[in-house]
């Protein structure tokens, strides 16, 4: 594509909206198992009768896992064996996330980033712990729901403390996620990226005149 720069394959894409809509049906489908819809008249909303029903929503809550764990999985693997590690943290990422978030408010000047803002790789490793717990914890729970794994009471409510925790904790961030995609024009074409997979030269070469180079080198 002219004057386009190839930003994410095909099967970034996928990866990323697998992860992205599945851990949105966990967030949803792990309210429902609380449970909350009913008290808070959820159910009552035209299309959202089935989340007065336990079995229904955890059953949901389990296929929409076993998607989410798979990508995760898949994400892990292809970008490893790839040797792709552009997302994890550089050194002087802290202090380069400060300026770029308040260039993002018009305090000072951002500075010149590779591929990935500085922010973005440290919002990864972040993001990237919650799911390992979010998983473990989860993988606990499907195993005593089963009956293969016998817990203690304490044993069983620490781990469901835990789960939930982490799982508000993922919402949250998903939140900043998408908020600060969404309310900053200077990330706008980097969302528009995440659905085409292609970004402005332009745009590239202004802000993230790091990767521009290294573009440019091969």
């Amino acid at each position: 594509m002219k004057n386009k720069i190839k930003r994410h394959s095909i099967i970034e894409l996928i990866e990323h909206w697998s992860i992205a809509l599945s851990g949105i049906v966990l967030l949803f489908t792990g309210l429902g198992c609380l449970p909350l819809y009913k008290r808070y008249y959820i159910t009552e909303i035209p299309g959202f009768a089935w989340t007065a029903d336990f079995y229904y929503v955890t059953t949901v809550h389990y296929v929409a896992s076993a998607v989410f764990v798979a990508a995760v999985v898949f994400h892990i693997f292809y970008h490893g064996l790839r040797k792709d590690f552009a997302l994890l943290p550089k050194k002087g990422d802290l202090s380069q996330s400060i300026k770029v978030l308040a260039a993002m408010i018009g305090i000072g000047k951002e500075p010149p980033s590779d591929k990935y803002l500085p922010e973005q790789r440290i919002a990864y490793v972040g993001i990237g712990l919650v799911i390992l717990i979010l998983t473990v914890t989860g993988i606990i729970k499907v195993l005593k729901n089963l009956e293969w794994l016998i817990l203690s009471p304490e044993i069983e409510s620490i781990n469901t403390l835990i789960h939930t925790l982490t799982g508000f904790l993922f919402m949250i961030a998903l939140i900043i996620h998408v908020g600060t995609v969404v309310l900053f024009k200077s990330n706008w074409p980097l969302l528009k990226s995440m659905f085409t997979g292609w970004i402005d030269e332009d745009y590239v070469k202004h802000r993230h005149s790091i990767w521009y180079e290294k573009i440019k080198m091969h």
